[in-house]
């Protein structure tokens, strides 16, 4: 650990990736006796956690700017610091390319640690000059959400129901009153991207169905998968992650559902 000096965290979920970086940080700041405690109250003076600044969506080059400053003084505790991005994906073009430049001369006894439920929206020059840690694809919820996700691949992947069923589904999480669209559509989507890359895997494991211990539906779903439904399959896992954008980026969710739903189908039909 000591010799990485930048390291991906990727998949699973919040929890996990956070208790991964977690027992990292501790490994790496393993010369302070008092690190663990200090990095559990996130007060740790050498380490330095960079997200979006207040009110905006997006890490910005400024910020990694002044990691780069702060990675050239000396650390205070330990032997090294250590920079913590928690989410990586609000990285933004620009910020991504200065991030290489510490990448790419790492200063000595220094730790950057990225986490990313989905490393595919970072540089795939970023994502080369890490270590990645994956720790696989995160379970599917229980009950209506898992009954939804399948009823949605359903619908959009063979066709039952068409878009009026993805339509009713989707309807669900398009945010009503007191609920906020851009909280609830995105964990949605993310559960059924989760789910798509899945029944691509052709893997039929019962854990990932709470509510379908044999899972019989997966297992005839991966069966009946062919050449034209893993291409829709494919293109829907992209879709998603331009769905997921739109609405970070505050478009309605409910028009970038259904857009998505119809550019699958549409997918389906050629």
């Amino acid at each position: 650990m000591k010799q990485t000096h930048a390291i991906l965290i990727e998949g699973g979920s919040a929890e996990q990736r956070s208790d991964k970086a977690l027992a990292l940080l501790q490994e790496h700041f393993s010369d302070d006796p008092f690190a663990k405690e200090k990095l559990t109250r996130g007060q740790f003076e050498d380490l330095i956690i960079i997200k979006p600044e207040e009110g905006k969506k997006e890490i910005v080059v400024k910020q990694i700017e002044g990691l780069i400053t702060l990675f050239m003084q000396k650390p205070l505790a330990s032997t090294g610091k250590a920079c913590l991005i928690p989410c990586g994906e609000r990285l933004n073009e620009e910020s991504q390319n200065k991030l290489l430049k510490l990448l790419e001369e790492p200063t000595s006894g220094d730790v950057v640690i990225i986490m990313a439920q989905n490393a595919e929206s970072l540089f795939s020059t970023v994502r080369s000059r890490c270590m990645r840690v994956w720790l696989g694809y995160p379970g599917l919820p229980a009950g209506d959400v898992s009954e939804d996700v399948k009823g949605l691949a359903s619908a959009l992947v063979f066709g039952k129901g068409g878009f009026g069923e993805a339509r009713r589904i989707l309807s669900k999480y398009e945010g009503g009153a007191g609920e906020d669209s851009r909280e609830i559509a995105p964990d949605f989507l993310r559960a059924f991207q989760v789910f798509l890359r899945f029944l691509l895997l052709g893997r039929a494991a019962p854990d990932i169905l709470a509510n379908d211990e044999k899972g019989a539906w997966f297992k005839e779903m991966a069966e009946r998968v062919g050449d034209k439904q893993t291409a829709v399959m494919r293109k829907g896992v992209l879709l998603v992650d331009k769905a997921l954008n739109d609405i970070e980026r505050g478009y309605q969710a409910r028009y970038v559902m259904r857009g998505m739903a119809l550019l699958m189908l549409k997918e389906g039909r050629v």
